[in-house]
């Protein structure tokens, strides 16, 4: 693999962990429509990236070859409600490889360090969402370890009415 270094986002990094990002979600688009940003939606990415960036229980990290910056991922420490242990635990939000730079290991780079991090502040256990319809990041995160734990589930109240629910399901009532 060329010489890539993981390293902590910084602010100058904001723009290309948005490119990185804008690619991300456009390949995410065109697996699932659910995944299309509103118009103004690498501005509020943008807003959100610079104040995660300050944050303690966040961690932005990239991967960067050269002057170049060809991966991303985020992280933060969450609190597990009081009745599920452990107590704290991490959770991933978003881990991006341009194109060129996929397969090469990147990736497992930026979750290593990214798992050290959670590690050495207290966290025991990692969460994260994968796209369903994304079957190459069903893969990825089942080599670095991870197995199903929930199923989160999508209805379009626009798109089904309470008749078709109740005739998919007699046995359900209206609230």
């Amino acid at each position: 693999m060329p010489h890539v270094k993981i390293r902590r986002a910084k602010a100058d990094d904001v723009e290309a962990i948005l490119d990185l990002w804008h690619e991300m979600m456009s390949f995410h688009a065109r697996l699932d429509r659910r995944f299309c940003p509103t118009p103004d939606g690498r501005e509020h990415f943008r807003c959100i990236l610079l104040e995660w960036m300050q944050q303690t229980q966040y961690c932005v990290l990239v991967a960067e070859s050269g002057n170049r910056l060809v991966g991303y991922t985020i992280g933060r420490l969450a609190e597990n409600p009081p009745v599920l242990s452990p107590p704290l635990l991490g959770h991933v939000s978003d881990i991006c490889v341009s194109p060129p730079w996929r397969r090469q290991g990147v990736a497992r780079r930026l979750f290593l360090a990214l798992r050290k991090w959670m590690l050495k502040q207290g966290a025991t256990v990692v969460q994260l969402h994968v796209a369903a319809r994304n079957p190459d990041a069903h893969a990825f995160w089942r080599q670095m370890g991870f197995s199903p734990f929930m199923t989160r589930m999508w209805l379009d109240l626009e798109a089904r009415g309470d008749e078709a629910v109740q005739r998919d399901h007699p046995a359900s009532t209206a609230a």
